[in-house]
């Protein structure tokens, strides 16, 4: 999101300088909100996504050996 913002923020005329403080601007009360919950519950931990696994590793099959093998 932020290279299409600084697009934006470039062809309105804002110096590049300005990116960082325009950028946390929007989060800025996103961030308000998250500190009002761990103020307001102190049972209340950061809250991440859950870093499932995907599948397990594969071998590594060369293309003139899966190209035999679909035959």
């Amino acid at each position: 999101m932020d290279f299409y913002s600084g697009i934006l923020y470039q062809a309105m005329g804002f110096p590049v300088d300005m990116f960082p403080v325009l950028f946390a601007i929007a989060r800025t009360a996103g961030w308000i909100a998250q500190w009002l919950e761990m103020v307001q519950d102190e049972e209340q931990t950061i809250a991440a996504a859950a870093a499932l696994p995907g599948r397990p590793p594969r071998e590594y099959v060369p293309l003139v050996a899966r190209a035999a093998d679909a035959a």
